[in-house]
């Protein structure tokens, strides 16, 4: 007797004495149709027979269950769980029988965000059924969100031995695999799930994302352009395919790929902003600005002040402008380039900056007011409703987010002013990390940063290691300063003990979230070396010397190859698949010419010739 015909067994006998036969056979023929609706994917029609079942046999643990089940299908993971609590005590011990409910309650605990409860269902039914490959699935996935990354592996890898021909499986190794960084295992992993499910679209999306991050770009490429052949519907496989093309250099064939995005879902935020980017890395400011305008548009959240118009570009030489952060903090500091003009064309500004910045801001730019974010500018919950009251800014006739600025100062190349800096650091703190410097070594000094805090495998192609970094740190006649500002302390540690040198750093000075005082010591140095991130933006608003070490291609270049935002910044970019070999060893070459006297960036007009 199969599992199906034992419930609808169990169902017809567990009945109540009080039940009449005609309402106990209704309820098994509810129930017989529910599990065929269940079984061939119509949650929604089983839930509604179960319904049938259980209002003349509210106590039937077989209909409980399988409608606690029908619930996790349909997204109702509360209610899923409120059905099996009630019918699992019914059904007795764990066995092959019951196992499927027990699996189906971890699950639905765990998208209620309850993953220690859903871990300890799930430890007492592998322990009890220990060949049950869906409870080992469901338990990786639940050791994931505790942050047990090595048993979620460990746990995904059992679901794969149990069962080698499951495609499923495979994808979710490969996908913890790949979270750890161990992404030559989790290709492994992915390939297999490829031969086994060549026409599943995730399959093939996260195949593709494993191998670009290796580096493989045009297998990336096929990957995605084959995920997208499959779902032609979903504006997110376009998307995808349109972000490894930009990646390849191939930003015309990715703009294509955006626009068909663009076409299934206009009002998606990723895609507005994706092909955005696209749009400025070939060069079609105009465009792409507008385009990155809507990302406001598609995601009013994003917005704050929504009570007060905002400004359109136009003349408002007697009024008072808000310009608003709306990102993180490199970005902020890198659209701030825009605020000396904001100055001009206002009759008054009022800069609204993270904290972080709020020293920073005033001092760079006493003829504005600077207030620091806080929530009173943030949108109601719910957007639609007639009846919420919309934030009006007390002081201002017209709001503006920052980076909705360039689309009207920043129109072409030529209109990125050549200056500079516009940041102003904090004198006497100057003098003070001037002391320390000198107390350090003899100059040049170096400033060095190799990472963002995000630290995410995604973001390996993105950034260098410090152990990468020996024909720089090994460069004589260099005192260099540690800029990095995250946990960093045993990069540090080794890099010194393997090449030699001594990285200045003070435990005394926070280099995340005491930017005034960073901006101080950024100030005093000879050069930085450092990702496209807010080390960067501020090293470059501040004038002091940079190599910006990344992929060629980012949006912030505007298809240029540099950063036009700043004049101090040069970029040393490579092409994504490439090691970072030749882009570190020039690098160390500007580094070695710094400490023989000579320039260590080509000036800004040489830069422009190389464009």
């Amino acid at each position: 007797m199969g599992k199906q015909s034992r419930r609808a067994s169990r169902a017809a006998t567990s009945t109540r004495n009080d039940i009449r036969p005609q309402d106990a056979a209704a309820a098994l023929r509810h129930f017989r149709s529910a599990v065929e609706r269940f079984a061939a994917g119509d949650a929604s029609r089983a839930a509604t027979e179960l319904d049938a079942v259980l209002r003349i046999m509210p106590d039937n643990a077989d209909a409980r269950c399988l409608r606690g089940a029908a619930a996790n299908h349909l997204g109702e993971p509360a209610d899923a769980i409120t059905h099996l609590e009630r019918g699992l005590p019914g059904l007795g011990a764990i066995s092959h029988d019951t196992r499927d409910a027990h699996n189906e309650y971890a699950v639905a605990l765990r998208a209620v965000g309850r993953h220690d409860d859903s871990e300890r269902v799930l430890v007492e039914l592998t322990t009890a059924q220990p060949d049950y490959t869906a409870a080992w699935h469901n338990l990786a996935l639940s050791l994931d969100a505790l942050e047990r990354h090595d048993e979620a592996v460990a746990a995904a890898r059992r679901a794969t031995l149990l069962a080698p021909g499951d495609a499923g499986a495979l994808l979710l190794l490969g996908k913890l695999l790949r979270r750890q960084g161990r992404l030559l295992s989790a290709a492994a992993a992915l390939r297999r799930a490829y031969a086994l499910a060549p026409d599943d679209p995730t399959v093939n999306t996260v195949l593709g994302n494993t191998l670009f991050y290796l580096g493989e770009i045009e297998p990336s490429v096929a990957c995605f352009e084959r995920a997208a052949a499959l779902a032609p519907d979903s504006a997110s496989m376009h998307t995808n395919v349109g972000t490894m093309l930009s990646a390849a250099g191939r930003h015309d064939d990715a703009l294509a790929a955006h626009e068909r995005a663009l076409a299934i879902e206009p009002l998606n935020p990723e895609v507005v902003v994706r092909r955005a980017a696209t749009l400025l890395n070939l060069g079609r400011i105009v465009e792409g600005w507008h385009a990155f305008d809507g990302r406001l548009r598609t995601h009013p959240k994003a917005r704050r002040w929504i009570g007060t118009p905002t400004w359109d570009g136009s003349d408002l030489a007697d009024g008072t402008l808000l310009v608003h952060r709306e990102q993180g903090i490199g970005d902020e500091i890198m659209f701030a380039s825009c605020y000396p003009d904001l100055i001009e064309c206002a009759g008054r500004l009022v800069i609204e900056c993270d904290p972080r910045v709020e020293a920073l801001f005033r001092r760079s730019f006493p003829a504005a007011t600077v207030d620091v974010h806080s929530d009173a500018g943030e949108p109601p919950d719910d957007l639609d409703d007639p009846t919420a009251q919309l934030p009006v800014h007390p002081r201002a006739d017209q709001v503006i987010a920052a980076g909705s600025v360039p689309q009207y100062l920043r129109r072409s190349i030529d209109a990125f002013p050549v200056r500079d800096s516009y940041l102003a650091a904090d004198p006497d703190e100057t003098d003070t990390f001037g002391e320390r410097l000198a107390a350090a070594g003899d100059g040049p000094y170096v400033g060095i940063s190799w990472r963002s805090m995000i630290r995410t495998a995604e973001r390996r192609l993105e950034y260098t290691r410090l152990d990468e970094w020996a024909p720089i740190l090994r460069t004589p006649g260099v005192t260099f300063v540690l800029l990095q500002y995250d946990q960093c302390e045993r990069d540090v540690a080794d890099a010194e003990a393997r090449f030699g040198v001594h990285i200045a750093r003070w435990r005394d000075l926070d280099l995340k979230d005491e930017l005034d005082r960073v901006a101080a010591l950024v100030s005093c140095l000879d050069l930085v070396i450092a990702p496209r991130n807010a080390v960067t933006m501020l090293a470059g608003a501040l004038g002091t010397p940079t190599l910006a070490i990344g992929n060629l291609g980012d949006w912030s270049e505007c298809g240029t190859g540099q950063l036009p935002w700043f004049t101090s910044v040069e970029c040393l970019n490579r092409e994504v698949g490439h090691d970072w070999g030749a882009v570190l060893a020039e690098a160390a070459h500007r580094v070695r010419a710094l400490a023989e006297g000579r320039p260590a960036l080509q000036s800004i007009h040489q830069r422009k010739a190389t464009v």
